[in-house]
């Protein structure tokens, strides 16, 4: 599946895909806190939930966030434009 897709140009079996994705995906504030330990990245979620990870996929995760996040902020403009 495409999810660089605009909303509108999904398929019907990618709308199904997106929606059980999100009924399984648990919501995620603003980290509380994120600090390096013994080598390790630790990210303190919204809910007090801490996450520990090599400085390597910190590095990993962090640019894929944020290519993801590109990406839905162009596909939002993308649907807005579509809708008028």
């Amino acid at each position: 599946m495409d999810l660089d897709k605009p909303k509108n140009l999904l398929n019907a079996d990618e709308i199904d895909q997106v929606i059980n994705h999100l009924a399984g995906a648990k919501k995620y504030g603003d980290p509380r806190q994120v600090w390096v330990e013994d080598g390790h990245v630790f990210v303190e979620g919204h809910d007090g939930e801490i996450v520990s990870m090599t400085p390597a996929v910190a590095i990993k995760m962090g640019r894929l966030l944020g290519e993801a996040g590109a990406a839905s902020l162009i596909n939002n403009v993308m649907d807005e434009r579509a809708d008028k």
